[in-house]
């Protein structure tokens, strides 16, 4: 796609937004050249949302809502005209789904001082957020995008302006608006890039302050902002990413630090690899990146050596680096400043992934024990279920298609909306949850189909890197066929985009057809008869 095509920022709201999408255009030209910016007309906000042919309406990127609740009773001194205008507004945003396929933000601006020194509309203002605020959590497809902490973010030290307020409806200091600019522009680009995967941490003067080897393990200080930094990172576990060590230490000296340090945050079972030794760093990613089957694009890589961060940079350049700052002082801020942490959706299955993976060492030994491979998938037990895909399963569906890369037939991302208006006519969606007898995976997989006549089409086959090899994709195409065949069809058509990550899919585009694409290969489609996939039909 050329990048002048793609899409952007369309933005609405209460006040004049000048400033803000002013900011918000830069930054979008640093970070995401050629998606653009555009503005609804001044304080159209209910009237951009019932046009069709607005700027909001035919957008396909994000829309931005800018509110402040006391705008809805500006120049107005009838409350029930302002009531009347939050009902409407919060129909319209439930409806929005069904005629939107963009990625939706609603921000509540802060209120003014005078509107805080008045009791009544101060509560009602309060009553507005909240009423906004839960419509768009319950909206598939729209965030609630909070603005608490951006003044102290990027320290504004003024965040309104009275004057600018009474005579252009501009609220707050141009700095302020430029905070908000940015802060949403970082928020839009968290829905359009794939989030990662792993933080890999070094230890020494990252972790903690000292070196365990020379400090002893009870010896290194977990200063406050050394805490910061592992309260910050368990967070990070808590919303799926993976943990790892890096370190150039004695293995032993470090799990001493986990578990005799009382200062300690994480924990060693928080950890979910480690690489501890004297091999090169970029050596030890790379294992690590081997050993939980994950590229390494989807990693972050940790470390206060300048020297360590330079050589990763240059031998592994799809790494994402952060130099830790020397300066205890700026630890907290530089982190809070690095977009690669972010992710716009946290789902159950995000909580479920670091603690799938501590259970991979207690497959490995019954693979170990296994007389044959098909005999290890009869002791572990899988269980493959299916569930149909409606708007509470939808983040998660979404989430899985910019996550997946190695089964991922199609490799198409979608977003909330775009998978809602996929499934709008005659199309059928259903996420694949398993388990085995070792815990869940959680919900790891999503297949859409689409009925051609008489074929059914597989816009979406998809399955997580941990269920790969337990014979889940077979069960995945019985599933459908059966649903095919219930249809009528007689054909399934999966398209296929080869691409350097997805030999896995590539490999079950052989076991059906005996031919394997190659990477570099042009998209295709595959076709299957259903009844070599429906075992009662096979028979007849």
């Amino acid at each position: 796609m050329n990048s002048a095509t793609k899409a952007g920022i369309a933005v609405a709201g209460t006040f004049t937004l000048t400033v803000v999408t002013t900011s918000m255009a830069a930054v979008l030209d640093e970070t995401a050249p050629g998606r653009p910016v555009i503005t609804a007309p001044y304080g159209q906000v209910l009237e951009t949302l019932h046009d069709p042919g607005s700027v909001l309406m035919t957008n396909v990127g994000v829309n931005v809502l800018l509110l402040r609740p006391e705008d809805f009773a500006r120049g107005s001194g009838h409350r029930e005209r302002a009531d009347a205008m939050v009902d409407e507004l919060v129909a319209v945003l439930a409806d929005v789904p069904d005629h939107s396929v963009a990625t939706w933000f609603l921000a509540i601006a802060p209120s003014s001082p005078a509107t805080e020194g008045d009791v009544a509309l101060a509560r009602w203002v309060r009553w507005v957020g909240e009423r906004l605020t839960a419509v768009a959590e319950a909206t598939p497809g729209m965030y609630p995008i909070t603005l608490d902490r951006v003044a102290e973010l990027y320290e504004v030290a003024e965040v309104h302006d009275e004057y600018a307020d009474r005579i252009g409806h501009l609220p707050y200091t141009d700095e302020y608006c430029e905070a908000v600019g940015t802060w949403l522009v970082r928020q839009a680009v968290s829905s359009w890039v794939k989030p990662k995967k792993v933080v890999v941490l070094d230890c020494d003067n990252t972790l903690w302050t000292g070196i365990c080897g020379e400090d002893d393990p009870v010896g290194v200080q977990v200063t406050e902002s050394r805490r910061w930094l592992q309260e910050f990172m368990l967070a990070q576990r808590s919303s799926g990413k993976l943990l790892c060590l890096c370190s150039r230490n004695n293995q032993e000296d470090v799990e001493e630090v986990f578990t005799r340090n009382s200062g300690m945050v994480l924990l060693w079972d928080h950890i979910s690899g480690h690489r501890i030794g004297w091999n090169p760093k970029a050596q030890s990613l790379v294992e690590l990146a081997n050993e939980l089957d994950l590229a390494l694009g989807s990693f972050i890589f940790v470390d206060d050596d300048a020297v360590e961060c330079a050589s990763v940079r240059a031998q592994l350049p799809e790494v994402t680096v952060v130099e830790l700052a020397r300066a205890e002082d700026r630890i907290r801020q530089q982190i809070e400043h690095t977009w690669a942490f972010d992710q716009l959706a946290v789902t159950e299955d995000d909580r479920l992934r670091a603690d799938w993976y501590s259970t991979r060492a207690d497959r490995a030994a019954l693979r170990e024990t296994s007389t044959n491979y098909q005999d290890f998938l009869d002791r572990c037990a899988i269980e493959v279920n299916f569930a149909d895909l409606t708007d509470d399963g939808l983040d998660r569906a979404a989430q899985l298609t910019a996550r997946t890369t190695q089964f991922n037939l199609a490799g198409a991302v979608y977003s909330v909306p775009q998978l809602r208006a996929l499934l709008a006519g005659e199309g059928r969606g259903w996420t694949v949850r398993v388990r085995d007898r070792f815990g869940d995976y959680g919900t790891v997989g999503l297949v859409v189909a689409e009925q051609r006549g008489d074929a059914v089409e597989l816009p979406v086959f998809l399955l997580s890197c941990r269920v790969l090899n337990r014979r889940v994709e077979d069960e995945v195409l019985r599933f459908v066929a059966a649903h095919a065949a219930r249809l009528g069809a007689v054909t399934l058509r999966l398209p296929l985009r080869p691409t350097g990550r997805n030999a896995p899919a590539r490999l079950f585009v052989e076991q059906l057809t005996g031919v394997f694409p190659a990477s570099n290969d042009n998209p295709s489609t595959v076709a299957v008869p259903v009844r070599e996939w429906v075992p009662q039909l096979a028979q007849r």
